[in-house]
């Protein structure tokens, strides 16, 4: 047993050639998609790099003090991309056609990059939530319709698509759902190039979506996986379902990549969800149930009203504030109507008793 760098350590000497693409290499390219490749990578149409080249580059540019200072849940992706750079089998894939939209204003956080493996495929990672609470925001507002990031998502399939032979895509957490999102709207065209979907412990969508006709032409190809004591990829609805994996890790850190377990070139899978994970599930639809999308999209505004009040960027800044973050959040909360505010006493508490653990 292992995760997907002992993957790499075991296999990367074995090309695309050689042994075909597996369900642990789409893992490892959508967190892959985590790596900030801003000023690296090519935009779209401006050529590319080799994965190798893409990797000498960064660390180059960012130093280990610099990489220190990131205490996300994806920290560790920069190392995952370097250990790949070092294979033959992900050494000189082509990486092109990046692109990285944030706009706060907007609740918009948008990354994807083509990966190209072979002359006949191509691998399009979308980038899930990172560390910025403008794309945790986002997430919040998928319970409430269509987000920028899913239209973003529809623009880049179609217009790098339309280059492609054929295409393999995916993402893990906000990412897997902006590529089923992708792929059932694109154009008919491209459409007929996706040969499989990875949706890799991604939230869900509206049960209008599932019953529409774009998802219903790409539904056979869709390859959802969650681990079995996952929080994210059970959010909202979903008609797939799940292969269930086996992950080291416990409650809502099992949603981190590396804690995936592997045995050759096959996710280790399980039979059922825990209980825990079945609870918690059950009780956030049943509270989401009960209230209307006028009420979510106040209740989401209010939550984020608190963290923003903060000045932070990040939830690794909001967390490294300490207690003038947490005077700056019980300030704002005292602003909020009456019917949030027992709500979010409760999430405050939790950040609390992170931030304990934080210090120690």
């Amino acid at each position: 047993m292992g995760n997907i760098i002992d993957y790499l350590r075991w296999r990367g000497d074995l090309t695309f050639e050689r042994d075909g693409f597996c369900e642990v290499d789409n893992l490892l390219l959508s967190y892959l998609s985590y790596v900030n490749l801003d000023g690296i990578v090519p935009g779209e149409g401006e050529g590319f790099l080799t994965l190798r080249e893409a990797s000498q580059e960064f660390f180059r540019r960012y130093s280990e003090e610099e990489l220190k200072k990131d205490r996300s849940f994806i920290r560790m992706a920069p190392y995952g991309m370097r250990e790949m750079a070092k294979t033959e089998r992900f050494g000189d894939i082509k990486v092109q056609n990046y692109v990285n939209h944030i706009e706060e204003e907007k609740n918009l956080q948008f990354s994807a990059v083509e990966l190209v493996l072979s002359e006949e495929f191509s691998y399009l990672a979308f980038r899930g939530t990172d560390d910025r609470i403008v794309g945790w925001k986002e997430d919040f507002f998928l319970s409430n319709g269509i987000v920028g990031a899913q239209r973003e998502a529809l623009k880049y399939m179609n217009h790098i698509g339309r280059n492609c032979r054929r295409i393999l895509t995916g993402g893990h957490s906000k990412g897997g759902n902006l590529a089923v999102y992708a792929a059932a709207l694109c154009e008919k065209d491209v459409q007929d190039k996706i040969v499989q979907i990875y949706s890799n412990d991604a939230p869900g969508f509206s049960e209008e979506f599932l019953e529409s006709e774009g998802f219903q032409q790409i539904f056979p190809r869709i390859q959802r996986y969650m681990t079995e004591g996952s929080i994210i990829g059970t959010l909202l609805a979903h008609k797939k379902a799940p292969i269930l994996i086996k992950s080291s890790a416990k409650g809502v850190m099992q949603h981190d990549c590396l804690s995936w377990e592997t045995e050759g070139r096959n996710f280790i899978k399980c039979k059922e969800q825990n209980q825990a994970a079945v609870a918690f599930d059950e009780a956030l639809k049943a509270w989401l149930d009960g209230i209307s999308g006028e009420e979510r999209e106040a209740f989401i505004n209010d939550f984020f009203s608190v963290l923003e009040a903060t000045g932070a960027e990040t939830l690794t800044q909001l967390q490294e504030g300490g207690l003038k973050t947490l005077r700056l959040m019980l300030k704002q909360k005292n602003a909020l109507r009456p019917e949030t505010k027992k709500i979010i006493e409760k999430l405050i508490r939790e950040f609390v008793n992170r931030w304990k653990m934080f210090l120690g």
